[in-house]
């Protein structure tokens, strides 16, 4: 009986999330809200605002964890000193700004890589 009781609040969940999003911001977002959830295939409680706002600090906190091993396997391994280390914060920081604002791609830094330093790079895909 648990399976059924558990599908019947979250569909019960999901009606009121529809309905609070009807009326705050009118039919138009719950249809965009639809085919949100059918693209990413995300079934959560959070509205797709709440979870942009989560995918920020997700993304942050990727973002500052992978900085902070880099920084370190550039000391350790390459001996990039405080100055050095510091400019590569810098420069990191300004590229993912460029990801950001949309001036640059992860395409576009993958294939620089490629024809520069014929290095191949991928991006895993979330399966």
């Amino acid at each position: 009986m648990g399976k059924v009781d558990d599908y019947s609040a979250g569909r019960a969940d999901g009606l009121r999330m529809a309905l609070d999003i009807v009326k705050q911001r009118g039919i138009e977002e719950l249809e965009k809200e639809i085919r949100f959830r059918n693209i990413t295939g995300i079934n959560v409680a959070l509205t797709r605002k709440e979870l942009d706002k989560a995918c920020v600090k997700i993304k942050n906190r990727t973002l500052d964890t992978i900085l902070v091993i880099s920084v370190a396997t550039l000391h350790d391994e390459f001996g990039f000193g405080a100055k050095r280390c510091r400019r590569f914060i810098e420069r990191l920081n300004l590229k993912a700004e460029c990801l950001v604002d949309d001036m640059a791609s992860w395409d576009d830094y993958i294939q620089s890589i490629r024809d520069e330093l014929g290095i191949e790079m991928t991006i895993r895909e979330n399966d």
